[in-house]
This record gives structure tokens, sequence and C-alpha cells, in this order.
């Protein structure tokens, strides 16, 4: 009954079900995934229930012969590479078998929100080696008629799935930089003139701080992960302590402090640290970065963005996000410190901190980029930027002597000295102690470069003096937080939002 079935009765719901997991893909590059999820795995069980039950499989069955060998054949073999029946090639069976490994890689991926080479490693696993223990699994248990075990299905099958990675590799580029565009050509005007202090941050108060198992390898500020029950609770009540400390220093100096709540219920043992995770720019844009460790991605809220949208003028949300499941990341304000005033993105070369991500940033937010190597003490890549550069108004503090190639540690300074600013170079070792990672932000009495004041103790006196010709210093101690690898200044991602409405003050924190 089922070989009369037309052959578009087959190919046009396959096309519709391939045609919706490209929707899905693009959902993936936006803030939508949750939907994207859902609907991926509705139609991966409209997928499975087409082909395995009803007219779709029965054709499929029909037309796929080669899979079943003669009853009281040898059927449980592997067979070598170089024993393929060549009568295979002139069946359907090498497209059905690429088929198999390009399908599955949508679903997968959609569902599970994987890095690419974990999705097919997954779909290697589960599809091209899975399927084939399954079947021999199926002849040995004699519930099937007998099935061929052949390595060449295999191959096959992770050949589909590695072309449907490339081809989805491509095809989300593509959605992210058409996105970039458009957004690009759509970016009002700003509203009101830059400015490299701003006069308010977004901070966290951490529910169950810590320091982060996950980002320790890549970050020689980090001290050791705590073990002990009763020493986390401890580490996490001072952690909440400092929060409320540096908040209350920069109330009391007149600068706005927007304050949200960590999550119940959700691990982000660096929820502390919102620079990494958003940024907000002058022209009313907020943007969203792709962050390396999984714990940390968990820190991107909806519900922040919410919150600066009742109080300040929000124009875009440029998620760059999805791009971390490509292995690449750019994690905000760390990776990049900005000149807001001549569009000058500075990036130290790390894990963190992805080149062609940087690219894309720039030519959505009209900046240009600087980009050099720095190493730490121990030779290894300075995980964030903003640890060996502060740039203020009228000054910058750099770590110079952290750049290893001197031409291009002589292109740097110079870069940072032709915008007209004091460039306050610090040494390896005071950058060890934190003394790049400041903030200068505007208070009710003028503007205040803010730092630990273990970064503090490091500076010399002239260097003090130098600051001081422009900002007064605002040195907070937060001990415990610097034992995650960050200080004051990834404590506080800068509000550069216009007001909500140009000619009423700012309001004060939530």
């Amino acid at each position: 009954m089922f070989q009369s079935i037309p052959v578009w009765m087959v190919l046009v719901p396959i096309a519709l079900i391939v045609f919706v997991m490209a929707l899905l893909l693009q959902y993936t590059t936006t803030v939508r995934r949750r939907r994207a999820q859902v609907g991926g795995l509705v139609t991966f069980l409209l997928i499975y229930a087409s082909t395995n039950v009803g007219p779709i499989a029965a054709a499929i069955r029909v037309g796929n012969d080669y899979q079943r060998a003669a009853p009281g054949d040898e059927v449980i073999r592997l067979i070598p590479f170089l024993q393929l029946d060549t009568r295979l090639v002139l069946t359907s069976w090498t497209l059905d078998q690429l088929l198999i490994g390009f399908t599955a890689v949508l679903p997968v991926l959609i569902i599970f929100q994987q890095r690419l080479r974990t999705t097919f490693w997954i779909v290697f696993a589960a599809v091209a080696v899975g399927v084939e223990i399954n079947e021999g699994w199926a002849n040995m248990s004699g519930i099937t008629p007998p099935f061929r075990i052949d390595i060449h299905d295999v191959a096959l099958r992770a050949l589909g799935a590695l072309a449907a990675t490339a081809l989805v590799h491509q095809a989300r580029q593509a959605l992210i930089d058409r996105d970039l565009r458009r957004k690009r050509a759509n970016a009002p005007a700003a509203p009101h003139s830059a400015t490299q202090a701003p006069a308010a941050v977004v901070m966290i108060r951490p529910a169950a701080f810590q320091p982060n198992p996950e980002t320790a390898t890549d970050n020689a500020f980090q001290s050791a992960g705590v073990a002990d029950v009763a020493e986390r609770q401890s580490v996490a009540a001072k952690a909440q302590v400092e929060v409320a400390a540096v908040a209350t220093a920069l109330r009391g100096e007149g600068v706005g402090v927007v304050m949200f709540d960590d999550r119940e219920g959700i691990d982000t043992p660096d929820s502390v640290f919102p620079n990494n995770w958003i940024s907000t720019h002058d022209d009313g844009r907020v943007v969203l970065y792709p962050m390396a460790a999984p714990s940390r991605r968990r820190e991107r809220r909806g519900d922040v963005v919410d919150g600066l949208r009742e109080r300040y003028g929000v124009s875009q949300v440029l998620d760059l996000s999805p791009v971390e499941l490509e292995g690449r990341y750019l994690e905000g304000t760390g990776a990049l410190v900005l000149d807001h005033v001549h569009r000058i993105a500075y990036m130290a070369r790390s894990g963190r901190a992805n080149e062609a991500v940087l690219d894309q940033w720039c030519e959505a937010m009209g900046y240009t980029a600087e980009v050099f190597n720095t190493v730490d003490q121990a030779g290894q890549p300075i995980y964030h930027t903003n640890v060996v550069l502060s740039i203020g108004t009228d000054f910058v503090v750099a770590g110079l002597s952290n750049i290893p190639d001197p031409a291009e540690r002589a292109r740097i300074a110079a870069r940072l000295g032709e915008t007209g600013r004091d460039v306050i170079e610090i040494d390896r070792g005071q950058v060890a102690e934190f003394a790049g990672n400041g903030l200068e932000l505007t208070g009710s009495r003028g503007r205040i470069f803010t730092l630990s004041t273990r970064a503090l103790a490091a500076l010399r006196p002239d260097q003090v003096a130098a600051i001081e010709t422009s900002a007064r210093i605002l040195a907070i101690g937060i001990p415990t937080i610097e034992r995650s690898g960050g200080s004051v200044r990834c404590m506080l991602a800068g509000v550069h939002l216009p007001p909500r409405q140009p000619d009423v003050p700012t309001p004060p924190a939530a």
C-alpha cells in the first residue's frame, strides 16, 4: 500500500521541518532562546514520529531495503573501510546516511544550546556511533529483522554532521552580522555628548559570592576556591558587606547606584561583576556580551535591562551572546576598555577576548579597535584588559610594562597619549595589586577615581598626585571580593545612558 505514495508526500514534510529548524536557528541568535528550545524539542519529536511511524516511515523503509541483511547472514560485524560493498553506492544509502547525521545537528544544537563543537560530538556519539550500537543490540535481541553493522555508516553520518556544523556556523555568523548592520544603520544619534566618567553605576548584591573554580584557570589574580561550608557562608556574608560599603561610599559622593539583588536559586558566584556581561552607551544602546564560563552566562538578566529602561532612555539592545556557542567570547568592559569620547576600544588578547567579535562590536558601535598582547608576572596572558588599563577624562592609568613587545607597547602608549590624556604608567607589581583596575565617575562634587585600598597602597605618591590633578581618589576596601580576581572597577557597570526625560534628573538608585 505504502509503495504507491507520491514522492512529494515525503519530501514536502521534510522540507517544511528543515525550514522550521532554520527559523529556530535564527531564534537562537536572539534573546528568544527559550522559545527556540521548546520549538526545537517539538520539531524533533515530529521528525522522530514521522520517520519512525506512519506513511513517511513506511516509504523510507521501502526505499531502504539495503539496510537489511538476508536471514541467516552474519550480521553482527564491523565492516572495515577496505571492504565496502560498492553496490551500496548505487542505492540511496550514501545520501541517507549523510542526511541522518546532517538533520540531527539542528535539533541537538537548538534544544541543548551547546557550542557547535560539543554539538558535533554529541551527534557523533549518539547518532553516528549510537545507531550502529543500537542495531547490534537489536540483532542480538532478535526483535527486528537483522541489520548490517557497518563502519561506513558511522563515517558518512559523521560527515553529514560535520557538514551541518559548518553550515550552521556560517548561517549563524551571517544572521549576527545582518542584525548588527541593521542595528548600526538604525542607531539613533547620541542624545547627549559622550562622557568618560558616568554619574551612575549598576551593581549586583550577591547572594552566594565565592571564588569561581570555572574561571580560575586563566585568572592569575584569583585565589583558591573555598571548600569548607562554614567558610563559604562567611565569604558570602563578607562579600555582601563589601558591596554595601562600595554602594554607600559612591552614594555619599553623589554617584547614582542602581542596585539589583541576586536571583535566588541560580548559581552565579561571580554575579558581583556585572560589567562583564552588560555595557551601556550614550546613544541609548545596551550591549549584552558572550561569556566564557557557563556559570557566568547565567548572570545575564532581562530584568536588569528592564530596570534600566525604567530610568533611562534605552533605544536598542544589542545581544552578542550567541557567539559564545561558537567558543568565542568578549567579556564586556572587562575585555574592553573604552574611550567613550574618542570612540576607541582597547583590548588585550586573551581567551576571553576574541578579535573577530571585537570587529563586529566596533562595526556596530562605531568604534576603532586597538588590540595588543599582555603578560602577567608569570608570563601568561592577562585575562581582562581592565586590570591593566583605566581611562579617565584627563588621565590614563596603564600597565604598559605588561605589554611584552616594545613596538606594540610604544604604539599603545602613543595612542593613549595622542588623545590629550596624561599617561600614568604602573609596573607589573602594581598591576598585580589591582592598581590598574579603577573607574572614574562623576559625583555631586566633581569627578572621583574609585579603586580598592589595596590598589591605592600600591601606587607611588607621584602617581597619586597625577591622578588627583583631575579627580579625587575614593579608595574602598574589598579584600573578600578581590579573592575572585576582580577589584572595584569590575564591580561597577557604568551607566552612560541618557535620562529617560532629558529635562528630568536621573532617578536615584533602586
